[in-house]
């Protein structure tokens, strides 16, 4: 049975001026692996469900993962 994983961290706050202001695009860096929580669901449906409620929240950045 494949169960699906959704994969949350809190989203770094930046407080370097405006996007008006910036000179270089900022780069994306998967934080550590101690600070990444997980929660488990049955079906995709509900993984994906999950998954763009914390997005949406403008607090989380979140993927989701196959388990075998």
């Amino acid at each position: 049975m494949t169960g699906w994983c959704v994969e949350y961290w809190r989203v770094p706050k930046r407080y370097e001026g405006s996007h008006a202001q910036m000179s270089e695009q900022l780069k994306f860096v998967k934080p550590e692996p101690k600070d990444i929580s997980r929660r488990y669901f049955d079906n995709y449906q509900s993984a994906t469900s999950y998954a763009n409620s914390l997005f949406d929240s403008g607090n989380y950045y979140t993927q989701i993962v196959k388990q075998l």
